[in-house]
């Protein structure tokens, strides 16, 4: 009569081959989470500098848009396009509303202390009171920069998660700014 079932040596040996298993995936498996976090980070870097991004072309696309006469510049690229300044006739109403209005036609944006700023209702590049766009806990602007030709104009972000400092992410948008 034959016995059913493992002998000792049979469960002996499958318990070492599951051990070794066991010792080579502990090893792998925080290889993995460093590398999904890296990779996480790295996305949601390249969506805050997207959404950066895509608020620099809103303003640059509407930069110059006025339903009436409007005079001045739309746009003036300053300190040597670190920081760019537009106008635009947000409520229609045919004239740009100076910077002592609550509703001023006038926008700032400029790269200062690793953070991209933004203000209503500014005329230059200086002073306090301005929004940073980006946490400055998490990102760190590396650079950024405005260049002009013509109605073409190029956007520049180069940033990096503080977490993950060797890691920088770039965009780039060429924008026609059909209302200069």
């Amino acid at each position: 009569m034959k016995a059913s079932g493992f002998s000792l040596m049979e469960m002996l040996m499958a318990l070492a081959v599951s051990s070794v298993l066991l010792v080579g995936a502990a090893r792998v498996l925080p290889a993995l989470q460093r590398h999904n976090l890296h990779t996480l980070m790295r996305f949601q870097l390249h969506e805050e500098i997207q959404l950066m991004m895509a608020r620099l072309q809103k303003a640059v696309v509407r930069a110059g848009y006025c339903k009436g006469e409007c005079a001045g510049a739309a746009l003036r690229i300053a300190e040597n396009g670190r920081c760019f300044l537009v106008r635009w006739d947000e409520n229609s109403n045919g004239r740009w509303e100076g910077t002592g209005s609550e509703e001023s036609d006038f926008y700032g944006y400029r790269f200062r202390q690793d953070s991209l700023e933004m203000q209503r209702g500014v005329d230059n590049c200086e002073g306090s009171g301005w929004e940073k766009l980006n946490d400055p806990a998490a990102i760190i602007l590396s650079d950024f920069h405005i260049i002009r030709h013509d109605k073409q104009i190029r956007l520049a972000i180069s940033a990096f998660a503080r977490a993950f400092p060797r890691q920088s992410v770039t965009l780039e948008r060429w924008i026609t700014a059909r209302n200069l």
